[in-house]
């Protein structure tokens, strides 16, 4: 049996060749799923949705198959709640403070002009067991040319997100959603100094 770091090294590498799953084909979108079951055997943590010295901070997104498009908007980024402006996502991040229960996914995007700006599709979650959290989306806010602008996600229908963490240790953490969705995610920073939605 390999070791885990290895196979750690195996899933960065293949998310940076699919650039997070924009360019997934069906071999490595396989090879992907094949490595994280195998990963996910080998999970060093009991109690992962409980885990907040480990769950804390914030994450990289280095894959996902959840059919992620490079050219979207900023609508279908942000569940609804945001109009459909047309942009060029640039990285992924997740960030999770478990002393406030925050759970915010984080989009560095360019906009039609070329200009940067960051959505922040902000949360909250609690441990619905061991290894599963419920995740419901509180407002998106994006910064940038024309921000900061902030709507709640009552304006739209967004429904709770349950998730399971299926791997997880100091700097690396796998997660499996609804419909087989696969996320690879690697910890940046344990403790940042602020979070993105306080920008």
């Amino acid at each position: 049996m390999r070791h885990a770091s290895a196979l750690k090294q195996d899933l960065a590498a293949l998310g940076a060749q699919t650039e997070v799953g924009f360019a997934a084909d069906r071999a490595a979108a396989a090879r992907i799923r094949a490595l994280a079951t195998e990963l996910e055997a080998m999970n060093p943590t009991a109690e992962p949705a409980r885990a907040a010295s480990l769950l804390r901070g914030r994450w990289r997104l280095l894959y996902s198959n959840l059919e992620l498009a490079r050219r979207t908007t900023l609508a279908r980024l942000s569940l609804g709640i945001l109009p459909a402006t047309p942009v060029e996502v640039v990285e992924l991040y997740n960030e999770i403070d478990p002393a406030t229960g925050l759970y915010d996914n984080v989009i560095h995007f360019l906009d039609s002009g070329g200009q940067p700006g960051v959505l922040v599709v902000a949360g909250s979650y609690a441990a619905e067991d061991d290894a599963r959290l419920d995740i419901r989306t509180s407002e998106a806010v994006v910064t940038g040319a024309a921000a900061p602008v902030r709507l709640p996600a009552d304006c739209a229908r967004v429904d709770a997100l349950i998730t399971d963490i299926t791997y997880l240790d100091d700097g690396f953490r796998l997660v499996r959603g609804p419909y087989g969705s696969l996320y690879v995610l690697e910890r940046l920073d344990p403790a940042p100094m602020r979070w993105a939605r306080d920008l």
